[in-house]
This record gives C-alpha cells, sequence and structure tokens, in this order.
C-alpha cells in the first residue's frame, strides 16, 4: 500500500487511454507522455499500459511495505517516506513494480478529469499495487527531452498567412497549459473573428483561437471544436511537444505523411 502524504500540483493515475469512445462524448485521455508513462513501467517490469502517476508539481508519498518505484531517471526499492517532484521536467511518471490498482472504466485505468472519470490524487488517498510482483523487463524506450522542431502536418482550415506565421514563429510553452490543451506564448498569428465550423478534435489538433495564439490539443481535448485547425502535430512528436516544461521553446517544421 501507498499512502499519499501531500501534492503540489496535478497528480493523476494514468494508463495508455481509452481510445474508440469519441462517439460516446469520450475522449482517448490517457498519459499526457506515453513514451515516459512506457519507459517507467519497463524499468519495474511491468506491462507498458500498466496505471501509474503522471505527476505535474510535487507529492509526498508514504510507502508501507518496500517496493520497486521508478520515477524521473530513478529506480529504486524503497519504503517510509518518499518526496518526488517534477522539477525541471513538466512531468513524471511514478510506477510501482506490479502497478496500481485502478478499476476498469470504458476501457481505461485511468483519471480523465473533462469525462468526470476518477479525480486528482489528494492527501489521504491509500494507492493498492496490484501484484507484488512485475513482469519480466523489457527493451528500454528511447526518449529524449530537446528543442528540436515539432513536425506538423497541415490542418483542415487554410487561413492566409496563418500556417506560414507558425512556421516561421518563434513560441514559448505557456504557464497555463494542462491536459486539455498547450497553449503556446509567442507571435499572434493571423485569425478570424469568431468561431469557425464544429468538426471532430484529435490529440495534437493546433487550433487557432481568436487571439491568435494558438492551443494544441492534449490528451483530454473536447471531442468537437468549432476554432479552426491550421496544423496537426505529427504523432511521433506529440510526446515530445507534452514534455517539454513551462517556458520551454517550441518552433515548428511541416513534414511529409511519412512522419505521421
Amino acid at each position: 500500500m501507498i499512502v499519499v502524504e501531500h501534492v503540489a500540483g496535478l497528480a493523476t493515475v494514468q494508463d495508455l487511454g481509452r481510445p474508440g469512445r469519441m462517439h460516446e462524448g469520450l475522449a482517448p485521455g490517457g498519459a499526457l507522455v506515453p513514451e515516459m508513462l512506457i519507459a517507467a513501467n519497463r524499468a519495474v517490469g511491468n506491462l507498458d499500459p500498466a496505471p501509474a502517476i503522471e505527476l505535474l508539481g510535487r507529492i509526498r508519498l508514504r510507502v508501507e511495505t518496500p517496493v520497486a518505484l521508478a520515477f524521473g531517471a530513478q529506480l529504486v526499492e524503497s519504503a517510509g517516506e518518499l518526496q518526488i517532484e517534477s522539477g525541471a521536467l513538466r512531468v513524471i511518471y511514478v510506477a510501482v513494480c506490479g502497478g496500481f490498482a485502478a478499476p476498469e472504466v470504458c476501457g481505461g485505468r485511468g483519471t480523465q478529469l473533462s469525462a468526470g472519470i476518477g479525480a486528482p490524487l489528494r492527501a489521504g488517498d491509500r494507492l493498492r499495487i496490484e501484484s507484488a510482483r512485475g513482469s519480466v523487463p523489457a527493451s528500454p524506450v528511447p526518449f529524449v527531452v530537446d528543442d528540436a522542431p515539432i513536425h506538423v502536418i497541415p490542418g483542415p482550415d487554410s487561413l492566409p498567412g496563418a500556417l506560414a506565421a507558425l512556421l516561421a514563429g518563434d513560441f514559448q510553452i505557456s504557464p497555463i497549459s494542462d491536459r486539455v490543451g498547450t497553449r503556446l506564448d509567442g507571435p499572434s498569428l493571423p485569425a478570424p473573428a469568431g468561431h469557425g465550423s464544429s468538426r471532430p478534435m484529435t490529440r495534437g489538433a493546433i487550433e487557432l483561437p481568436p487571439d491568435g495564439h494558438p492551443i494544441v490539443l492534449g490528451p483530454e481535448h473536447p471531442v468537437t471544436g468549432g476554432y479552426p485547425v491550421i496544423a496537426v502535430v505529427a504523432t511521433v512528436d506529440q510526446g515530445r511537444l507534452f514534455a517539454r516544461p513551462i517556458r520551454a521553446r517550441v518552433q515548428f517544421k511541416q513534414t511529409s505523411g511519412a512522419a505521421r
């Protein structure tokens, strides 16, 4: 058993999401950076989708019996009090050998705040461990948080100059970003007044609201939206973008469909 003693920021339980529910009004959800969740799980011998704690901020845990945990680049066998923080990273994952016991709801075992599934972790929560043993450790997942350009595919909405300005611009991750959307500070892009036509949304879509400051939709994105979508972040680069810390630099580069 692991007891949450204190949380500063946002701590939730996340797995790899619940795909195939958009027609029911439920976005896929899941880890903000799946590559980091998988890496933490593999470090303690879990299967890739095992639920873990997604942490944006700081958490203090009381580990009641010795167990292997992975967080950030650390792997420890711990009992007693443990303080963990995302620090210079935007997010880290705390995986425990055997995985956290979390109920399956709509095909997923993680918290999805926008759909009212689960709730953020808070002091006093008691987290059960699925099993005392994990599976055989799999190969590590190479993943680096860098500042290289993020590849995008042109979106369905053609706005004069908007995509060109996005590709030429120098942006930063805004402090008001969350799991619904990563907001970008920087040059204001040319945007039409009001809303466009309502259409289905997807993770990685870059919406352009009337103020001209782009929003990159995350795992808890709305299933439909009305802002123009000027581009979509290539799937292979979504984790790289969402892992970047607040105020980190972001530049975009157009890519071919091969990088999707």
